[in-house]
This record gives structure tokens, C-alpha cells and sequence, in this order.
């Protein structure tokens, strides 16, 4: 193993976790780096590390959240701060536990932020992304971050797709999907009960079905409350698996940004904002009309440490 190490943190956003690494430190296999160290069996371990203060009142699920004290991580971000622009540039670029590079994160573009913050004091930043631009502001006291996400979308080319017309609630893989780009590609299917699914027996057929050409993160979405009966706020339940992480995780913004999009276009909801509640916290998302998404959720610090550069 190298002796050669670099320093990392470790953040979360409901409990979708990253390692994250300066892009000036120099790694120069990402994807082993990735692969080695987001390993839910064998890769970094909070415990041996010094804990953030966001978590002292107890290593719990209560207090720190799903990802609390979890072996491995969804993936490592990997980030330049650019403070000769205005709101202050970040370069993400995000390394998935299979070695692969995703090109949005929602919850990724939410840590993005709260890092920048601790490390600039500063609360409003651009997120240079490999889908685009995103405008992302912190709270005042670093707790909430929300990303500005973009336009869903829906045609065929820019999900993509393997035709030249929309998917709208079809049958792919057995699930009734509509597919939507979100930053990344997505299937959404809702259902009664998102606990009643088996979500890694159905997923990895649509995850890979032939109409995705580049693959789809596949959602599972059930209304508990469409909004409409007491002009409240929606609320949807989400789990998702996705691609590149090649299993169910905790939270996925992109993913909640898609099934409120899908909502919107269903006619399932009432409203422009939504509450959607994956496994590991809620996040809300407003989806105006022509205009882009956004995404709101609260982001924790759970540890600061250094990693070999090498993992073997």
C-alpha cells in the first residue's frame, strides 16, 4: 500500500453519503480510489476517524441520520474550488462505486455546497457539473442546501431513449414506467406500497432494459398524499436503485426530482412543491411549470480523516 495519503471528509444528505477529496490533492486512479474506499464491506470506516460535531449529540440514526457511522459510500466527490468567479465556482466530479462517473448527483450537488461553505463561509455558489451549471444556496447555519436542477426532461433524445417517442407509463420489465432526465436518466414507477416491492428483483431489468441505451436509475414512487384535499403539501415515498451504485441507496436526489416531475406531468399532485420521502430523510422539490427544478434537504458533516491515494 502507498504511504502517500490524501485528506478527505465525509458528508452525507438524508443519509446519501460521499467521500469527498480536494481535486488539488493528486489521485491519480479515481475509479480504484472509488471502488476501493465506497465498499460497503471493506471500505472507510467512519469510526477511525475523528466525528464532525454535526453528529455529537449521538452516533444514532435519530441524531446522524441512515448514514451514521456506515462502512463505504455512494460515491467519492472529487472537488476544485474556483473563487476568481462570483458566486464562487465549484468543479464536481463524481466517482461512483463501480468506477464509473455519474454526470449529475443531486444530494452530490448538495454536499458539493455545504463543503464549499465550510471551507469559504461563503453561501452561495456554481456547481460545474458534467450536465450543466447549478446554482446551489446554503442556509445560514450550513444545515440546508437547496440545488437548482434544471428542466426535467422528457423527449426521447435527451432522456435517452432507444425511439424517437416519450415513455409514458409503459410496461418495461413488468413496472408501469415514464422515463425523465433529471440530470441523469431515470424510470419512475408508481405503486400502492413502496415497501411491498421487492426493489432488486424488479429494478435491474428496467435498469437495463433495452430502451435505456445508457441505463436508467429505477424508482419506486407511492402518493400518500396528492395535496389536493386540504391544499397541503404533496407527499411521495421514494426508493430507488441506482446505476453505478448497482443496488437500492439511502437517499437519491435526482431520483426525487424525477418522481415530483412525473407527478407533475401525471396529474397526481397539487401544487409546484412536493415532499418526497426516501428512506433517509424528506426532501422537498418544486417543479414550476417550463421552469427548472429544485431540490431542498439538509446536509450533514460526519468525519474528516486521510486515505492512502493507493488502496492496495
Amino acid at each position: 500500500m502507498s504511504t502517500h495519503a490524501v485528506p478527505v471528509e465525509k458528508y452525507h444528505g438524508t443519509g446519501n453519503d460521499f467521500v469527498v477529496v480536494d481535486a488539488t490533492e493528486t489521485v491519480g486512479d479515481r475509479s480504484a480510489f472509488a471502488e476501493a474506499y465506497c465498499d460497503r464491506d471493506t471500505g472507510v470506516d467512519g469510526s477511525l476517524f475523528e466525528a464532525s460535531n454535526d453528529n455529537d449529540d449521538a452516533r444514532t440514526a435519530d441524531t446522524v441520520g441512515p448514514a451514521g457511522g456506515r462502512r463505504g459510500a455512494d460515491g467519492v466527490l472529487f472537488l476544485q474550488i474556483e473563487t476568481r468567479y462570483r458566486p464562487t465556482r465549484v468543479v464536481m466530479t463524481l466517482v461512483q462505486p463501480d468506477g464509473s462517473t455519474a454526470a449529475m448527483c443531486g444530494n452530490g450537488a448538495r454536499v458539493v455546497a455545504r463543503w464549499a461553505y465550510d471551507r469559504t463561509g461563503e453561501r452561495e455558489f456554481m456547481i460545474d457539473t458534467q450536465a450543466g451549471t447549478r446554482r446551489a444556496a446554503v442556509s445560514p447555519d450550513g444545515s440546508e442546501v437547496t440545488v437548482e436542477m434544471g428542466v426535467p426532461r422528457f423527449v426521447a433524445a435527451e432522456v435517452p431513449l432507444a425511439r424517437d417517442t416519450e415513455l409514458i407509463e409503459e410496461d418495461v420489465g413488468g413496472l408501469t414506467v415514464t422515463a425523465v432526465n433529471t440530470g441523469v436518466p431515470h424510470a419512475v414507477a408508481f405503486v400502492d406500497d413502496v415497501d411491498a416491492v421487492s426493489l432488486s428483483a424488479v429494478a435491474p431489468q428496467v435498469r437495463h432494459a433495452d430502451v435505456f441505451p445508457a441505463g436508467a436509475n429505477v424508482n419506486l414512487a407511492a402518493v400518500v398524499d396528492d395535496g389536493h384535499a386540504d391544499g397541503g403539501l404533496a407527499t411521495i415515498d421514494q426508493r430507488t436503485f441506482e446505476r453505478g451504485v448497482e443496488g437500492e441507496t439511502r437517499s437519491c436526489g435526482t431520483g426525487a426530482v424525477a418522481i415530483a416531475a412525473v407527478a407533475r406531468r401525471l396529474g397526481l399532485v397539487a401544487g409546484e412543491t412536493v415532499r418526497v420521502r426516501p428512506p433517509g430523510g424528506d426532501l422537498a422539490i418544486t417543479v414550476p411549470a417550463g421552469g427548472p427544478a429544485t431540490l431542498t434537504g439538509p446536509v450533514a458533516h460526519e468525519f474528516s480523516g486521510t486515505l492512502p491515494v493507493d488502496p492496495r
